[in-house]
């Protein structure tokens, strides 16, 4: 598994899964390569400081099966170089370049489904100032791509989630959409959430769609 932003919560939440399981993994981060320790045999750390670096993340990607997002915290940042968002064309180009094409992204519950409308909550949060409005608009960005086809040639999956430091460690409940859905607004940990982003890359039960992934309902 290649894991973009590994060095975030969730993105050590995906690793030690893979460790837990045995699973090889490459953890791409854009600095500070030593936050990832424990690295077993037949793992990596990778840095690449740009998503528009075409060169360096088909080489990442490389002898991978799957791509996993974990851009929670770069969503803030001014920095167009860390935005899926701005640079979706050079991840879709490097990963057919590698032989990759299962993508299993990252995201929030409060956005629509792709090709849908923003939500009026994603509206309300995207107009705020600051790290909360930048993160919110980066997110919409994504899914309004996705709704456009930019990854129609990639198997993709995008979490509509809920999860945070503070989540419960318990399975979460994966749901196609609100109508009907036993989905809670109520996180898990980051663990559990990489736990089934790892399982989701290979049963391939929400390829072309994007789940809710929460708690479930009490």
């Amino acid at each position: 598994m290649a894991v973009l932003g590994a060095a975030g919560g969730l993105g050590q939440g995906i690793l030690r899964v893979c460790r837990l399981e045995g699973i090889d993994f490459t953890a791409i981060v854009r600095s500070r390569p030593e936050r990832i320790t424990d690295v077993p045999p037949g793992s990596r750390v990778v840095v690449v400081e740009s998503l528009a670096d075409f060169t360096a993340l088909a080489a990442a990607f490389a002898a991978t099966d799957a791509v996993l997002t974990a851009l929670g915290v770069t969503a803030t940042t001014h920095d167009r170089s860390a935005l899926l968002s701005a640079n979706m064309a050079s991840v879709k180009e490097s990963m057919i370049a590698a032989g990759v094409d299962r993508i299993v992204m990252i995201n929030t519950l409060l956005t629509s489904l792709p090709g849908m409308p923003a939500s009026r909550l994603m509206r309300f949060f995207s107009w705020m100032p600051g790290n909360m409005g930048r993160g919110a608009a980066e997110q919409q960005a994504v899914v309004d791509a996705l709704g456009k086809g930019v990854f129609t040639s990639l198997r993709w999956t995008l979490v509509r989630a809920a999860v945070n430091s503070r989540g419960r460690a318990e399975p979460p409940v994966a749901s196609g959409d609100w109508p009907g859905a036993s989905n809670s607004w109520f996180p898990v940990a980051y663990e559990d959430m990489g736990r089934w982003m790892l399982e989701e890359s290979v049963a391939n039960r929400f390829v072309g769609a994007a789940p809710l992934v929460s708690r479930g309902r009490r």
